[in-house]
């Protein structure tokens, strides 16, 4: 049985490091815009599946990277699926706030994340940081769910802000992704 949120403990880099990437990793991974407008362009049939919406508490590491201390955080998990396949698990860690435009994030429901972010002219974001999941990582479980084969899986996560809050993204692509093919 899988515990949420999944912990996405890796050595993450920036920079540099991300050199010996393919150039089809590379545009997967450090893509810029919405991953989800990008996953709709490359797929017919897109939706979003939610695996866990939990109230909890910041690691020190995500105090850090998020710059806060909030004692209210929603962590969010989805898969985001095309044409039939699951293709990314992500995890959002939201600052609950009394901002009512901030709040729209607290009830996405089975919406993308980043069809609502992205709409924003004021959306900031840190540089992508990436990392490999190898196949002791945890995330095979929920892999192991939906493929029988277990493989190194990329994974990328970023800091927005947005409207005088901070919150982290974490991607992980999944086994049939495109940026494997």
């Amino acid at each position: 049985m899988i515990t949420y949120p999944l912990p996405l403990i890796a050595n993450w880099q920036r920079g540099a490091a991300l050199n010996s990437l393919s150039t089809t990793e590379q545009s997967w991974l450090l893509e810029p815009g919405s991953l989800t407008a990008k996953l709709k362009s490359h797929g017919r049939d897109f939706s979003v599946q939610v695996l866990s919406e939990l109230q909890c508490i910041l690691t020190l590491e995500q105090q850090q990277l998020l710059d806060c201390s909030h004692e209210k955080i929603i962590n969010r998990e989805v898969l985001l699926w095309c044409d039939g396949l699951p293709m990314v698990y992500a995890q959002s860690w939201l600052p609950v706030t009394d901002d009512m435009q901030q709040q729209q994030l607290l009830v996405l429901g089975n919406k993308p994340l980043g069809d609502i972010i992205f709409q924003h002219p004021d959306l900031k974001r840190t540089e992508i940081e990436v990392a490999c999941f190898d196949r002791q990582h945890c995330i095979q479980q929920l892999v192991s769910q939906y493929s029988s084969t277990a493989t190194d899986l990329w994974g990328r996560r970023s800091v927005f802000s947005l409207m005088k809050s901070r919150f982290l993204v974490s991607e992980i692509f999944l086994p049939g992704a495109f940026i494997y093919t």
